[in-house]
């Protein structure tokens, strides 16, 4: 299932350094993967993220983690701002 995420950010290169080193290995560990990471070039604070993933209940797992949430604040997300997008391919 692919997914596109979008949400607020405070600073790129602090998310990514946490997202890379951190997220994605628990991710791929839940069978899911980073296809695309990236701001929009006019607005370095919104991240759009695609990934594929197992199904909706793995993302809702994520989601629903309040550790995962705690750690996504930390790295500067604000998760007010998130926004889910499931893509039929």
């Amino acid at each position: 299932m692919i997914l596109l995420l979008q949400e607020e950010i405070d600073n790129y290169e602090t998310f990514s350094a946490w997202f890379n080193g951190e997220a994605v290995p628990k991710i791929e560990a839940a069978g899911g993967r980073v296809l695309v990471q990236g701001v929009e070039s006019d607005n370095e604070k919104m991240l759009h993220l695609v990934m594929e993933t197992p199904d909706e209940d793995t993302v809702a797992a994520f989601m629903s983690d309040e550790q995962f949430t705690a750690d996504r604040v930390a790295a500067g997300v604000h998760v007010g701002t998130t926004k889910v997008t499931f893509l039929k391919s």
